[in-house]
C-alpha cells in the first residue's frame, strides 16, 4: 500500500472518488500555490470532506480521496480552472495547518474489496445512476463508465447523492463494495421512492 507524507489536503463539502472527475475553480492563494506545485512536480493532492459546524480548514473526515490533476486552464481574474480525477481512497492522520495556512497530513491508501460485479439486487442502482447522469455531468462526471462494477457504482452514487457529509464519510470508509451498495440502496429508496418505482 502506498503512503504519502505531508501531502496537501483540500477540504470541501463535496468529494470525488476513484474513477470520477470534476472541475474546480481555484482562487485562494494557498490553493493556487498548492495547485501550481502539483502541476510543476506532477503530484496529486487529497480532497477531504470537511466536518460540519467546525473549522472547515482544519477539521476533516479521516477517509478521503487522493486525486490528480488531469486538465487545467488559466481563467479571468487570476483564477485557475482544474479538472481532478479520483485515484485512491486514503486514510488521513497527523493533519495540521502549515505556515501558509494550508492543511497537510499523512495519508495511507485503503484497500477495498475487489471489483465485484453488481448483483441483480443492486442493478436498479445502475439504472438510477444512468437516469440522473445527464443532469449532473456538467459538474461531476466520468470518462470510462463501469456500470457493472460494484465499487465504481458505489463511488459514483456517493459523489452525487444529497446526503449529510458524515453519511458520505461513513460510506467512503466501508471497504466491502456490496455492503456499501446495500446502504446506498436504503438511502436511494428513502429519498427517491417514486423514481425507483418507475425504473423497476
Amino acid at each position: 500500500m502506498k503512503a504519502y507524507k505531508d501531502i496537501p489536503i483540500f477540504p470541501l463539502k463535496s468529494i470525488i472518488l476513484p474513477g470520477g472527475q470534476f472541475p474546480l475553480r481555484i482562487f485562494e492563494r494557498r490553493y493556487l500555490d498548492m495547485t501550481r506545485d502539483c502541476l510543476k512536480n506532477n503530484n496529486g493532492f487529497i480532497i477531504a470532506l470537511t466536518k460540519r459546524d467546525s473549522d472547515y480548514i482544519s477539521s476533516v473526515y479521516d477517509y478521503a480521496s487522493y486525486v490528480e490533476i488531469v486538465d487545467w486552464s488559466q481563467l479571468d481574474g487570476g483564477l485557475l480552472g482544474i479538472t481532478v480525477e479520483g485515484k485512491q481512497i486514503v486514510k488521513l492522520s497527523n493533519c495540521n495547518l502549515d505556515e501558509c495556512n494550508l492543511l497537510k497530513g499523512d495519508a495511507e491508501e485503503v484497500e477495498y474489496g475487489v471489483d465485484y460485479l453488481v448483483p441483480q439486487k443492486y442493478q436498479i442502482l445502475s439504472k438510477f445512476y444512468k437516469k440522473i447522469y445527464p443532469e449532473i455531468k456538467a459538474y461531476i462526471f466520468h470518462i470510462k463508465p463501469k456500470y457493472n462494477d460494484a465499487n465504481w457504482l458505489g463511488f459514483r452514487l456517493i459523489e452525487c447523492l444529497p446526503i449529510e457529509l458524515n453519511d458520505k464519510a461513513d460510506l467512503i470508509s466501508m471497504q466491502e463494495p456490496l455492503d456499501r451498495l446495500e446502504r446506498i440502496l436504503h438511502i436511494v429508496k428513502r429519498i427517491y421512492p417514486d423514481e425507483l418505482n418507475i425504473l423497476n
